[in-house]
């Protein structure tokens, strides 16, 4: 048995959920914000806003970790899916519309439910539906890919053959 073979999917698995970990930070700081601030925090400096906006310790750190640990976790995660020969396409198209997704459901649960003392929740929607839409732009990839999958007997992706005529010769004298 190859090191391809046991370490690939194992390292594809813990990459996967470094990744679902990530996306779980990023929710829950971006949730933090959405309840607490309104939506949006800065503190310090020129960025300085009305009071009660500012960013918690706790806020900052989910997201960063969200952001920037996701997308360590999502490129280890393809590569992996490239070492195990699985389609490092439909992974990284799966973890576009996990990301996308859960983000747009908290855009969409908390305007259409407003957390108490904020207005109207239109604007948190309509970012809600944006999101659903780019979280379709993943969706429909994954589909195709593992329609494609089922329909090649559930096998590996085929090597492409570039086996066809050139579309430019070059006149050599003397032929």
């Amino acid at each position: 048995m190859s090191a391809r073979r046991v370490f690939a999917p194992l390292l594809a698995v813990l990459c996967d959920l470094g990744f679902l970990a990530a996306v779980a930070a990023a929710y829950k700081g971006m949730r933090s914000v959405m309840t607490s601030s309104g939506g949006f925090c800065a503190s310090g400096g020129p960025y300085a806003i009305a009071p009660g906006h500012q960013c918690t310790g706790s806020e900052v750190g989910y997201v960063i970790f969200g952001i920037i640990g996701g997308l360590l976790f999502a490129g280890a995660a393809v590569a992996a899916a490239t070492w195990a020969r699985w389609s490092a396409f439909g992974t990284a198209m799966s973890f576009w519309a996990l990301a996308f997704g859960a983000l747009g459901w908290n855009f969409m649960s908390l305007g259409s439910n407003p957390p108490h003392g904020q207005g109207g929740g239109t604007g948190w929607i309509v970012c809600g539906v944006l999101f659903w839409a780019m979280a379709l732009g993943g969706v429909v990839p994954v589909i195709t890919t593992v329609v494609a999958w089922i329909r090649r007997g559930r096998g590996p992706e085929p090597t492409p053959s570039f086996t066809a005529e050139p579309l430019v010769r070059a006149a050599v004298p003397g032929d």
